[in-house]
């Protein structure tokens, strides 16, 4: 009986692609217990032949390769959601590689801690493609999936775990809805939030669990490393926040304090506005500017996200 099955969404990585699958082809974990599952979500390079490839090449591990044509992370999670069945269903990023222990840590970790558990996460160590930029603080790893941000203690947690290293009890995501489709990537854009879910499974009386001795290796793209990318990010995860928090208040889970957005107020703060490539001590305290204003933005009307 398959007991945990890796869904793996991608989209034009199919560099990045066989690395992840071959690391989930090792897994220590008895191969009648876990079947990878490959959403091909669009794409126009040769991730279809890729995912075949290592299929072949690994016939003692179970394969389920499927097609979701409509562009989007939470589509591309959903659809290999409902084209599986195991109880236990771990999420891989295409350009991650996960150690030979990984799913079966999984597993013990659910079965010891009981269904009242939900969701259980784990800790990232990022592989930069070039050096790290000093200006990179460890607040911004977070938005690069270059860590947890979750601390070196297995705990219980009372807010949503990082997706990029994530296991879900199938139960719970049924109780949820699975994922928002209108959060979370769609091709080149930075809409994420996908991860709101998380919210509404506690509230559905599971638990949220961390782990840091569940490791991944993810690749961290160079051209992610720039002022100009993170300016992005930020103004992204501002329309992504505004949008979960509409989520949440219709599933009347909505944040009830007052919300105070920081916006950019005089000259110093327009002046790093408007100079894309301007480095400051703390960056993650200045970028927050650009998150405030997806935030006001979307609020307002002017930026709208359908779903």
């Amino acid at each position: 009986m398959v007991k945990i099955t890796a869904i793996v969404p991608t989209h034009n990585r199919a560099k990045f692609l066989g690395r992840c699958l071959i690391s989930l082809c090792q897994q220590t974990l008895d191969p009648a217990l876990y079947e990878i599952c490959v959403v091909n979500n669009a794409s126009t390079d040769a991730t279809a032949e890729v995912a075949a490839m290592v299929a072949a090449h690994c016939p003692d591990r179970t394969f389920v390769i499927v097609e979701e044509p409509k562009l989007g992370l939470s589509r591309a999670r959903n659809c290999g959601i409902a084209a599986t069945t195991a109880p236990l269903i771990a999420f891989a990023d295409d350009d991650a590689t996960m150690p030979p222990e990984w799913l079966e840590k999984f597993v013990n970790r659910f079965e010891e801690l009981g269904a009242g558990v939900g969701k259980i996460g784990g800790e990232i160590e990022p592989i930069w493609e070039t050096p790290r930029p000093d200006w990179i603080t460890e607040p911004m790893l977070a938005l690069l999936s270059a860590n947890a941000g979750h601390g070196d203690t297995a705990k219980f947690c009372d807010y949503p775990i990082t997706e990029c290293n994530s296991c879900y009890r199938r139960e719970a995501l049924d109780a949820v809805g699975n994922f928002p489709e209108n959060l979370g990537r769609v091709g080149n854009s930075l809409l994420s939030n996908e991860g709101v879910i998380d919210w509404v499974i506690r509230a559905s009386d599971y638990k949220l669990f961390f782990d840091p001795d569940i490791r991944i290796k993810h690749f961290i793209h160079a051209d992610r490393l720039t002022p100009q990318w993170f300016r992005r990010r930020y103004f992204w995860q501002g329309v992504s926040d505004y949008v979960g928090i509409q989520y949440l208040n219709k599933r009347n889970l909505g944040f009830t304090d007052e919300i105070r957005p920081v916006l950019p107020l005089d000259a110093t703060d327009w002046a790093f506005v408007n100079d894309p490539n301007a480095v400051t001590e703390r960056m993650d305290l200045h970028m927050t500017k650009f998150h405030w204003l997806g935030f006001v933005l979307t609020m307002s009307g002017l930026i709208r996200v359908d779903g």
